[in-house]
């Protein structure tokens, strides 16, 4: 097989080289499905000359024969199979052998999400002829430069500290990215002011003075005193106590989740971004597994109490929570 970058394979697509497999990998879906449509529109694919499959419904059989048909008055026949990650074992033999020795008739464009062992049979099976493309996962300084790349492309500028708010509201998500520039670009309305920090969070319905992650990225370095400080700030902000209790649990539960996942080998069935993976995995190696258990146990007894009128200070029992947890 040959192993391409994504560039690479567009620029063949542009071209209209045709390969009897293309195998697109990784997590950052929304590039896979950018790259798909660039190849439909090189080809200038038409409904007789295109079949999709998903690959938990997809008839093998059906879908092989189909890539052995040659196209009807076009360059190309393609044939794209989305989630093949997910086939059963079966199924996935019989692709398997397929790709070893493919027909040359349609260009067969399969799409693996995730690492599973029909992946990783698929991937294997691969003919020398066949292109291997990974699209890696947004992390770190690209995600905050893919944010810049499509605020630009938005007409809009914007500041180092709103680019990345951006990145880190969207965990690196190229679809979410997306999503939360265009409803900037929406908010603006042809504005030529620069971006800041404030117009990212009055776009995704935050309060103007306070960033979402602050509480959170308190209580996950075990900073109390912090998130005490954020939390009586929500809190004068209009968020009920009982609101605050559910945060807490879900950021105490999120950090168990990839702290047992991790230990038991499946972090991949998480289904986060890698990056935003090991940011949490960074964090939760501040606690151990038996401490964020109580702790999420502790959360609801608050919340239960905060929900029964106890006659204790909501703001009070939210402060020790925190402290109980970050200590």
């Amino acid at each position: 097989m040959n192993n391409l970058s994504p560039e690479n394979i567009i620029e063949e697509w542009a071209l209209k080289k045709t390969r009897p497999v293309c195998c697109l990998t990784g997590e950052e879906r929304s590039f896979k499905d950018d790259a798909v449509n660039k190849l439909l529109a090189s080809f200038e694919i038409d409904a007789f000359n295109f079949s999709q499959y998903d690959a938990e419904t997809a008839d093998m059989t059906d879908l092989i024969s189909a890539a052995m048909t040659p196209g009807l008055m076009a360059d190309t026949r393609i044939i794209l199979l989305k989630g093949a990650e997910k086939l059963r074992k079966e199924p996935a033999a019989e692709l398997a052998a397929y790709v070893k020795e493919p027909s040359e008739a349609a260009m067969l464009v399969i799409l693996l999400d995730k690492k599973t062992d029909s992946a990783e049979l698929i991937i294997e099976s691969l003919h020398p002829s066949s292109a291997l493309v990974h699209f890696a996962p947004l992390e770190g300084a690209g995600a905050v430069m893919y944010a810049k790349t499509l605020v630009e492309k938005a007409g809009m500028r914007a500041s180092a500290e709103a680019l990345q708010l951006l990145a880190e509201m969207s965990a690196s998500d190229a679809a979410t990215l997306k999503q939360e520039v265009s409803k900037l670009s929406a908010l603006r309305h042809g504005s030529k002011k620069q971006l800041e920090a404030e117009d990212v969070l009055e776009s995704a319905g935050f309060s103007r003075t306070l960033n979402p992650f602050e509480f959170s990225n308190a209580m996950q370095a075990k900073n109390g005193p912090l998130a005490s400080d954020i939390a009586e700030k929500m809190m004068s902000e209009g968020v009920e106590p009982v609101g605050m209790a559910v945060n807490i649990a879900y950021i105490v539960e999120k950090l168990l989740k990839v702290k047992t996942a991790a230990a038991a080998g499946q972090g991949d069935a998480l289904g986060m971004n890698p990056g935003y993976y090991r940011r949490l995995m960074d964090a939760a190696s501040g606690f151990t597994a038996e401490k964020l258990s109580r702790s999420l146990t502790r959360c609801l007894e608050v919340e239960s109490m905060l929900k029964s009128s106890s006659g204790r200070d909501p703001k009070l029992l939210i402060k020790q929570l925190i402290f109980e947890i970050t200590r």
